[in-house]
């Protein structure tokens, strides 16, 4: 789409590049957090998706007899050409520095810091601050009409940790909704940017206050991770059955938040093959150690600080 930094996102083009993000009937790998399954809920209600995996970086549970080249991955990028995947994470290095492969293998990946053209050593302060959700939401507003009730306001700040970057960065913030256009009182997404900005900081805080207790109750033995599925959960192609019902009750409760209907047969849980990768940290990466990474073709990675990347092998076991 080019370098569309200073200008806001055309969604016609960006549908027109991307057809497969708008059609019914898709199967989808998402993250196993909060954004993640915000999107599957999403998409799985307004265009009947079948969520039919997790990939959480280390491992990848797909169900049985599916092709990962067969599903889009939603809050993730997969550097595979032939992989559809989005996600909003900063993932190049330095932009005077990029290859051809770089370009080959995202040109199926809908990102909005590709988009703009940052890199993590001119543009890290200006990446991405929202979660996915907020961007799928965006794109899938600017086709069909969505509805956001105020309910779902707090559960949408706290994915990916939205609210802190809003207090934080809010002039970034600010930046990313002209991007996105969400500003504009003739824009169809401008109903979702309205609930944001009408709420006061002092019901954000008592409401998100709400929603960590709530987490707290799927955690185990009180501790963080109550917002999350984990994969490692998973024995003999299933998630345990205290897993699955703790699963099913975290989904259920982010579709009462947003009244996104949760359909638990769209929803794969058992019947799932698990490959396990290589995950790796690189703390001090610089243009050569960056190269020397993407020469190893990682499956996928996140440029998570200035000079920190964390990426994914696909060893021992294969995604093809």
């Amino acid at each position: 789409m080019g370098n569309i930094k200073n200008r806001t996102l055309d969604y016609n083009s960006l549908i027109n590049e991307f057809p497969w993000i708008t059609k019914e009937n898709q199967k989808a790998i998402i993250s196993p957090d909060v954004d993640g399954m915000l999107c599957g809920l999403l998409m799985s209600y307004y265009y009947n998706w079948e969520i039919v995996g997790f990939y959480d970086g280390k491992k990848l549970a797909i169900k049985q007899n599916i092709k990962p080249s067969e599903c889009i991955f939603l809050d993730i990028e997969i550097y595979r050409q032939e992989v559809k995947s989005c996600g909003h994470h900063m993932l190049l290095y330095n932009k005077k520095n990029i290859s051809i492969s770089f370009k080959n293998n995202f040109s199926n990946c809908i990102n909005p810091n590709i988009m703009r053209d940052f890199d993590s050593y001119s543009n890290f302060k200006e990446k991405y601050p929202l979660a996915m959700i907020h961007f799928m939401l965006c794109i899938i507003s600017s086709q069909k009409k969505i509805t956001i009730p105020k309910t779902a306001v707090p559960i949408l700040l706290y994915a990916d940790g939205t609210f802190k970057n809003l207090l934080n960065y809010p002039e970034n913030c600010i930046g990313w909704l002209n991007f996105l256009n969400a500003k504009d009182h003739n824009n169809p997404i401008y109903p979702l940017y309205i609930n944001f900005a009408n709420l006061k900081i002092a019901t954000m805080i008592h409401q998100l206050e709400v929603i960590f207790k709530k987490f707290l109750e799927f955690a185990d033995f009180k501790k963080r991770g109550g917002d999350k599925i984990k994969i490692s959960d998973i024995s003999n192609n299933s998630f345990s059955t205290d897993s699955i019902t703790k699963i099913k009750k975290l989904i259920t409760l982010l579709s009462d938040y947003t009244q996104w209907k949760y359909n638990s047969e769209k929803w794969a849980l058992n019947g799932l093959n698990i490959l396990s990768f290589s995950k790796n940290i690189e703390q001090k990466i610089n243009n050569k150690k960056y190269t020397v990474i993407i020469n190893k073709n990682p499956l996928s990675w996140a440029i998570t600080a200035t000079k920190q990347i964390e990426y994914t092998l696909e060893k021992p076991d294969k995604l093809y």
